[in-house]
């Protein structure tokens, strides 16, 4: 039953007809809308989870531009022009350059 009611598959109306039908659940007013917040934890877990997943590729793309950009640094490429390519701000690239000793 629970597998009905959790399901992101099934629409709240199939879920309704399935619970009277199969478990002889009758749809009171107050079982609908106790149904009706099941369908939407559910997709609040599921839209949660892509969130989650959309910030881990983010950071991910964002660690990958950073390891290219200080590539592109350590072989002599001119700040303005990684800038320009990467979308960024030239003194963002300048933390990433290795530090000069005198």
């Amino acid at each position: 039953m629970l597998h009905t009611l959790l399901s992101n598959k099934v629409k709240e109306p199939k879920k309704r007809q399935v619970l009277e039908e199969e478990y002889d659940i009758q749809m009171s007013e107050k079982m609908e809308k106790e149904v009706s917040a099941m369908c939407n934890l559910s997709q609040g877990i599921l839209e949660q989870g892509m969130e989650k997943q959309r910030i881990q590729d983010e950071k991910k793309t964002q660690r990958q531009n950073i390891k290219r950009m200080k590539k592109l640094l350590a072989a002599g490429i001119d700040k303005a022009t990684i800038a320009s390519v990467f979308d960024c701000f030239v003194a963002e690239l300048e933390a990433l350059s290795p530090k000069q000793t005198r």
